[in-house]
């Protein structure tokens, strides 16, 4: 009789322990999975999505951030095996609420830049631009394209030609061929010098 009674008193409190129990597990594993690293494995530009490898899983086809989403916008499609942070907004297990935060370095894409004074974009062509804001240099590559700028000079080289400017001087240079501007003139070089058609100097 003893048994019976504490089984009535204690039994909807037995049940509901089990319930909460559950519920923590519950709990437990959708907080586990609201964050995690994630690798992309699929890009889908025309509809921008990714799917994404976080451990055994793969998410299905879900969105992934741009660096701006507005009135100005700008669009960057992930890489193949680039890592993200998978934020999982609706907690279940599917990973169908989640986002894709991506811009985490790995051994595939390491960072392009390690001093901290330099911010540098590159390209999958090898075009790349980038500012030094210790020495206040501006740097853009494209090929044999390149351009330099800082508050103290501004240099343009493309191919074989190169156009170096200075607050006390312009220079401009060809192979062979050049021209200077500076404050006592004009200055020219080469192995024939013309104005309008007519030969002031040769070599």
């Amino acid at each position: 009789m003893f048994d019976v009674l504490i089984s009535q008193h204690l039994g909807p409190i037995i049940e509901r322990l089990a319930q909460m129990q559950t519920e923590i597990e519950d709990l437990n594993r959708r907080t586990d999975s609201l964050c995690r690293i994630g690798v992309c494995e699929e890009v889908d530009a025309a509809s921008n999505t990714c799917r994404v490898r976080h451990g055994e899983l793969l998410s299905p086809a879900i969105r992934f951030f741009n660096p701006s989403a507005g009135a100005q916008s700008e669009s960057r499609i992930p890489s193949v095996g680039e890592q993200c942070v998978l934020l999982n907004h609706g907690g279940g297990d599917s990973s169908g609420q989640s986002v894709a935060l991506f811009g985490l370095n790995g051994g595939q894409f390491p960072p392009v830049s390690t001093q901290a004074s330099l911010t540098r974009r590159r390209y999958q062509d090898g075009t790349e631009s980038g500012y030094d804001d210790a020495s206040h240099a501006l740097h853009w590559q494209n090929g044999s394209t390149t351009f330099t700028g800082s508050r103290e000079s501004l240099e343009l080289s493309i191919g074989p030609a190169r156009l170096v400017m200075t607050p006390k001087a312009i220079q401009l240079q060809l192979g062979a061929s050049g021209l200077l501007l500076d404050a006592s003139g004009v200055h020219l070089s080469g192995p024939l010098v013309d104005h309008q058609g007519r030969v002031i100097s040769t070599a």
